[in-house]
């Protein structure tokens, strides 16, 4: 029942996508399976016929017409594969134009926490990188299914002339076959659905041996040799499980070829003594000798088409999943945001699927072109925080505001006009310097003074000057004449693309830690030249940064331990002056071991 409502809402999906093509696959379908079981008719009537033309029986005309029908039959079934080419490539095009866009558009909806969960980063795996061809395929292998059950029908009609127990015995014997194979493939499925997990770690250890900065590190360490053993012990299992499972199958699909070939037997002798008893014409004798093969291949092709659908039914379940996954709701108020006043009132938070409560009660309010600085330790609720302001979660309980108004009730836009964030795990594209600095704000990609501008405000400057002041430069490795660079300067590219942008405030969640701490000092130098435009949150694990901020928020166990500026905070010997004394004694100890070297 599922398979045939997933058949019927691909159809409808395909005929919305793509109706011209839609109406050219349907008529060629018709055809096939109408002039199939006619070919063989025709094929009889015209060896009948020549016997009974030599005879005076028959005219000449008569002849030249069955054998022209047979011609037409034959020439469209042997060119039909071309032309349902031709179709498929431009239903595949309408598809994919159509239902790409509304798959991007579901990924820039989902809600965040969706892609932190694992199950449903199984779902995404299971679903593949295309669902929509998998959404063609199933439309295809359902018409290609009724057209290879119309023409076996209409075979079984020319062999009821011979006996009409041959098309009874047939059409019994077609459904257990089916089912055997629906049944093999089924076992299949469950096995690859199974492994989904497996499938996800084996693809992560692979890329751990061919990601450059993993490998570079897991040969120095001398680990290559055991990610490499723990992949190939967790592949064999996979591939053990997968032997075993097919061999089981296989049971299935040789009763179902048993049932056909002992169908396909019996007709051959039934023909053979009925044409040595001349019961039958010469003409029946050799067209269903002849189509026995062909309705045996027919079988064979409907019953692999039919598991074919039922694996992508499956395929099908994950995806129509991932469109059922909650989404943000965009379709918020429009406000002018100028001047943002940011405050947190009361905000509880806890990551789905957990009970650890990260954020418990804070409070806090960011008021325009003011500098904010958030310390704390690890798991202190810092990025947390961060991802808040975003909108990549909700809050549990209290909210958050700006200028008065809930973030939830503002848009996308707005939140940009807002803030431009720099995240710790930037992402790096292997497009054009370009392209990767005006994605802080796409509509200025053309404008080259304020991508240099940025460039500049990101102490990105020298890498401009290596690639010969080219903006269009490709970076990575995808591109023949890419240039790959270095983690530190792929930050600042980062850290370029929102200074472009034309926000209030600029977030930057340790923006600093691939620097070393002379190339920090200078990034934090750049940022007081930007700070005295925009406001600022930082975040930053080197407490010598929170010393540019107006407020320092000190954050421990998901509250506000201490707030306050610089000097405030060390006159007050709390928990930020020990952290920072410790960090200082640090500096001041591998300064001294530096020393005693030289």
């Amino acid at each position: 029942m599922e398979m045939l409502k997933d058949s019927i809402r691909s159809i409808s999906v395909i005929w919305r996508c793509a109706k011209l093509p839609f109406i050219f696959k349907i008529l060629q379908s018709i055809l096939t399976a109408i002039l199939t079981p006619m070919s063989i008719y025709f094929t009889q009537l015209l060896i009948d016929n020549i016997g009974r033309y030599i005879n005076g029986l028959v005219n000449l005309s008569y002849i030249i017409g069955i054998l022209i029908l047979l011609l037409l039959s034959v020439l469209f079934l042997a060119g039909s594969g071309f032309f349902d080419n031709l179709i498929n490539i431009s239903l595949q095009r309408s598809v994919n134009q159509n239902l790409t866009a509304i798959i991007v558009k579901k990924f820039l909806t989902v809600d965040y926490w969706c892609f932190e969960d694992r199950d449903i980063a199984d779902t995404m795996n299971r679903m593949g990188g295309a669902p929509q061809n998998n959404i063609l395929n199933i439309f295809l292998n359902t018409l290609n299914s009724l057209t290879l059950l119309i023409t076996i029908l209409g075979t079984a009609v020319v062999f009821a002339q011979v006996s009409i127990w041959f098309s009874i015995f047939f059409l019994v014997i077609l459904i257990p076959m089916l089912w055997l194979d629906f049944k093999a493939m089924d076992m299949m499925n469950t096995m690859f659905n199974d492994q989904s997990e497996q499938e996800r770690r084996l693809g992560y250890l692979s890329a751990l041996l061919n990601a450059k900065n993993s490998l570079l590190e897991l040969k120095i360490f001398g680990a290559i040799e055991y990610i490499l053993t723990k992949w190939k012990v967790l592949n064999k299992k996979v591939l053990d499980e997968r032997v075993k499972t097919t061999i089981l199958s296989q049971k299935y699909f040789a009763i179902s070829t048993v049932l056909i070939i002992l169908w396909s037997s019996l007709v051959v002798t039934v023909l053979i003594w009925k044409i040595y008893h001349s019961t039958i014409s010469i003409g029946v004798f050799v067209s269903l000798i002849s189509s026995a093969g062909t309705i045996l291949g027919l079988s064979e092709t409907l019953s692999r088409t039919f598991s074919s659908l039922s694996q992508e039914h499956l395929i099908m379940k994950h995806y129509y999943k991932f469109l059922s996954l909650p989404v943000i709701d965009n379709a918020n108020k429009e406000s002018n945001i100028c001047n943002p006043h940011i405050i947190f009132d009361n905000v509880h938070f806890t990551y789905p699927h957990t009970d650890i409560e990260i954020l418990k009660g804070i409070s806090m309010e960011f008021y325009p072109n003011q500098r904010i600085s958030l310390v704390g330790e690890n798991g202190a609720g810092k990025s947390t925080i961060i991802k808040l302001l975003c909108k990549l979660y909700t809050p549990d309980s209290g909210k958050i505001t700006i200028n008065g108004i809930n973030i939830q009730d503002l848009s996308v836009n707005e939140l940009r006009k807002a803030y431009s964030v720099v995240f710790q795990d930037y992402a790096t594209y292997s497009l054009s310097l370009r392209e990767n600095v005006a994605f802080g704000d796409i509509d200025q990609i053309t404008n080259d003074d304020a991508i240099f501008e940025a460039l500049q405000r990101g102490l990105a400057s020298e890498i401009l000057q290596s690639l010969q002041n080219n903006l269009d430069a490709n970076l990575g490795k995808i591109e023949e004449d890419g240039v790959d660079l270095s983690g530190g300067q792929w930050q600042r590219i980062a850290i370029s693309r929102a200074f472009l942008s034309n926000s209030a405030f600029v977030i930057l969640d340790e923006p600093t830690a691939s620097l070393d701490p002379i190339a920090e000092t200078e990034m934090y130098q750049a940022f007081a030249a930007l700070l005295s435009q925009k406001g600022c949150i930082m975040i930053s694990h080197r407490l010598s940064s929170a010393k540019l901020a107006d407020v320092i928020y000190v954050l421990k166990d998901g509250i506000i331990a201490e707030k306050g500026t610089h000097s405030e905070l060390m006159a007050q010997r709390g928990l930020y002056e020990s952290m920072f004394h410790a960090q200082s004694s640090w500096y001041h100890t591998e300064h001294v071991e530096e020393e005693g070297e030289a």
